[in-house]
């Protein structure tokens, strides 16, 4: 079985399964690169400007001297350093949002100050980054007042995009998960992994196409990695080598997904860095209720990445199972991810049942009620993609007692 494992496996990697990886990666790179490059601007550490892809690598180096755990001492010594910089007043000349307005120092501590004050209504706009504010006088009222921004957060979207309102013993299930968050918050430039987040999100669905040219030939009858008569040729051989392609598939979509993600942190690990990983989760995600690192979220997303595209590469196989035909198979292939793309469109949380949204950010932030137990998407995540592939996995094996050629 392992050998008939390894051969299917092989077979997968042909040219089509090659050259559109390399597509892939090739199509990260640029991407990034041009896009990263056009009207980014950032002050260095010396107030001058600096554009392109080096405004990131400025950036890190002048954040330096903010990085730390943001207590009392921490808040009172960057109100009066921010007040008497140059930053400021560059700021305060130049309005807009975050990178095309000029990126400076204090775009990461300020802005979570100012979540502080604006909660939902908080942007990345450079007039939302002032720190003239009464609940600064103390650590505790800040940390408090933050508290209540996530709080007003999450009951809005509750309100607005909830399948069930909140029943009151939930809300204060909420509001005590909410006032066990661990701080101080740590804070650290972390541009370059917001980076990362925000490209491996905008990407996410084209692996999923990728998946699709990929694996649509595993059970078609024509294609060279493909069923054939001897394959078929008894019910022993038949359950054996449809479990060998299966487990091939599966195989395959871990490592091109290992790819795909490899190539990201390397692109943008070299334009932005990858630091900042142990920086506290609520200096990134703002609303956020665990008490994790920024370094801990992005591997729930790319852990629920992978979840949902095993779930896919399912739905591929199965589709390959069933038509028969690899070219079809891959129109009906991107057919299905294009609809569930669409499914996300849409404000009810029920969009969190749809495998195309284990990726995004919500993986590491998000959690729904049982009951009154809050439970991590993430947790949802991975019951979820294990029922959908167990039940993908039955209806092709159900379907393969009955695959005939002809």
């Amino acid at each position: 079985m392992k050998d008939l494992i390894k051969l299917e496996y092989k077979k997968l990697w042909n040219g089509v399964s090659i050259v559109s990886i390399a597509a892939l990666s090739i199509l990260t790179i640029l991407f990034s690169v041009v896009t990263l490059n056009i009207q980014q601007r950032a002050l260095n550490k010396n107030g001058d400007i600096v554009t392109g892809l080096s405004a990131f690598r400025a950036l890190k180096e002048a954040s330096e001297d903010l990085e730390g755990v943001m207590n009392g001492e921490y808040i009172q010594n960057l109100i009066d350093e921010y007040n008497s910089s140059p930053e400021k007043k560059f700021l305060d000349n130049n309005r807009g949002f975050l990178g095309t307005g000029g990126m400076t120092k204090y775009i990461i501590p300020n802005y979570v100050i100012n979540y502080a004050y604006y909660s939902l209504y908080m942007s990345n706009g450079n007039d939302m980054i002032g720190l003239d504010y009464e609940f600064l006088n103390s650590e505790e009222s800040f940390y408090q007042k933050f508290k209540d921004a996530i709080i007003e957060q999450q009951l809005y979207v509750n309100k607005e995009n909830g399948v069930y309102q909140y029943s009151q013993s939930q809300i204060e299930a909420l509001q005590n998960k909410v006032d066990h968050l661990k701080t101080p918050f740590k804070v650290a430039y972390h541009t370059g992994l917001a980076n990362l987040n925000s490209y491996f999100g905008m990407e996410y669905s084209v692996f999923f196409i990728i998946l699709a040219f990929c694996l649509a030939s595993v059970y078609a009858k024509d294609s060279m990695n493909g069923i054939d008569e001897l394959a078929l040729s008894s019910k022993h051989g038949r359950k054996k080598d449809m479990k060998a392609r299966w487990i091939a598939g599966n195989l395959f979509t871990l490592t091109a997904y290992l790819i795909y993600v490899g190539v990201l942190m390397v692109v943008h690990g070299v334009i932005g860095s990858l630091h900042g990983l142990g920086a506290s989760a609520q200096t990134f995600w703002f609303d956020c209720i665990f008490n994790i690192s920024i370094g801990t979220g992005l591997l729930l997303i790319f852990f629920g990445g992978l979840a949902g595209a095993l779930v896919i590469a399912n739905i591929v196989m199965l589709l390959s199972m069933k038509i028969k035909n690899s070219k079809a198979a891959v129109v009906a292939g991107i057919a299905a991810v294009l609809l569930l793309r669409k499914g996300t469109d849409t404000y009810s949380q029920i969009k969190l049942l749809n495998p195309i949204r284990f990726g995004g950010s919500e993986s590491a932030y998000n959690f729904l009620f049982v009951g009154t137990a809050i439970i991590p998407y993430f947790v949802v995540v991975l019951i979820l993609s294990i029922v959908y592939v167990a039940v993908l996995w039955l209806i092709m094996r159900l379907s393969y007692k009955k695959y005939y050629i002809n």
